[in-house]
C-alpha cells in the first residue's frame, strides 16, 4: 500500500491541536492558583504554616446543674460538667460509676436510655451495648469559649 509509513495531514494537526490545548489548560490552572489561594482565611490568622502559633489557654468546662438544653432533635445530650478525670477504655468506662442503672439513683445521675441496653437487632441487654459504651463518641462537654468563626445556628422551634 502506498503512504503506510506518513502520517496523515489530519492526525498532525489532531496532534498540534492536542499539545496547544494541554499548554493552554496548564497555563490558565498555573495563573489561577494564587487567586484561590489568596481567597482562604486561615484560623491562625498571618501566622505561617511553618511557624508554631501560640498554644491557647485551657478552657475552664462548663458546670450545669441539671444539664444544658439540646439545639434540635435527636441531639445526644452534652455533658454538663468536667470529664478531665473520666477514663474510658476497653476495659474501665468511669462514666458508668454514676450514670449507670446500678448507680444513677443514689449518684442523682442521668441514666443512659434503653436504647444503650439493646443490640443493633434490638435484643435487651444487661449491660451498656458495646456499640454505645464509649461515651464521649456522642456525648461531649462544654466550655466557656469564645467561636473561632461567626455561627448564626439557630435551633428549630418544637
Amino acid at each position: 500500500m502506498r503512504c503506510q509509513d506518513r502520517v496523515g495531514l489530519g492526525e498532525l494537526a489532531m496532534k498540534k491541536i492536542n499539545v496547544a490545548l494541554a499548554f493552554g489548560v496548564l497555563s490558565v490552572s498555573i495563573q489561577a492558583t494564587p487567586l484561590f489561594a489568596e481567597t482562604v482565611q486561615s484560623l491562625r490568622g498571618d501566622i505561617p504554616v511553618e511557624k508554631p502559633a501560640e498554644i491557647p489557654p485551657v478552657p475552664r468546662t462548663m458546670a450545669v446543674d441539671g444539664g444544658i438544653d439540646v439545639n434540635y432533635e435527636d441531639q445526644p445530650p452534652l455533658i454538663p460538667h468536667s470529664i478531665d478525670k473520666t477514663r474510658i477504655t476497653l476495659n474501665q468506662n468511669s462514666c458508668l460509676s454514676c450514670h449507670s442503672r446500678e448507680y444513677s439513683k443514689t449518684e442523682n445521675a442521668v441514666r443512659p436510655p434503653k436504647s444503650h441496653y439493646k443490640t443493633r437487632d434490638g435484643k435487651k441487654l444487661k449491660q451498656i451495648s458495646t456499640g454505645r459504651y464509649f461515651c464521649t463518641q456522642c456525648h461531649v462537654p462544654q466550655a466557656y469559649t469564645k467561636p473561632l468563626v461567626q455561627n448564626d445556628f439557630k435551633s428549630q422551634p418544637e
